[in-house]
């Protein structure tokens, strides 16, 4: 069975992801839940040499895909206070006009990667079309 593939379509989270039958569906983020939804419109895009696509490494997928849920997405429960807590560190260094410490930087990554495991727990990807 062939591996996830990540994209960064325009800003756009998309992930090609095998299936059983050794086929595979696409998914996009949906902006508003931050749930990754079927997207096979992408397929044709991403797979193209498109300057607006960037194939990136799983680490940089969760990266973005964080950095987008903690802004877009809301609610109640750890998850959501972990996203305050990133916010509040950008935020402060956004406020005081400085680059975030290799620190803040180091703890964030961490955070998100936290945060990517216990939002796909908490919900799964939608795979129904």
């Amino acid at each position: 069975m062939k591996q996830v593939e990540y994209y960064v379509v325009g800003a756009r989270p998309v992930k090609f992801v095998p299936t059983a039958d050794g086929g595979m569906t696409v998914l996009k983020m949906n902006w508003k839940s931050g749930v990754f939804e079927y997207g096979m419109e992408y397929l044709a895009r991403a797979s193209s040499s498109d300057p607006e696509v960037d194939h990136v490494s799983e680490d940089e997928f969760i990266q973005h895909v964080e950095s987008l849920r903690s802004r877009a997405v809301h609610g109640e429960g750890a998850i959501f206070a972990l996203y305050q807590t990133m916010n509040a560190i950008e935020d402060a260094a956004k406020a005081q006009s400085r680059p975030l410490t290799a620190e803040a930087r180091a703890l964030l990554a961490e955070l998100r990667r936290q945060t990517y495991s216990m939002f796909q727990a908490a919900f799964p990807d939608d795979l129904s079309n």
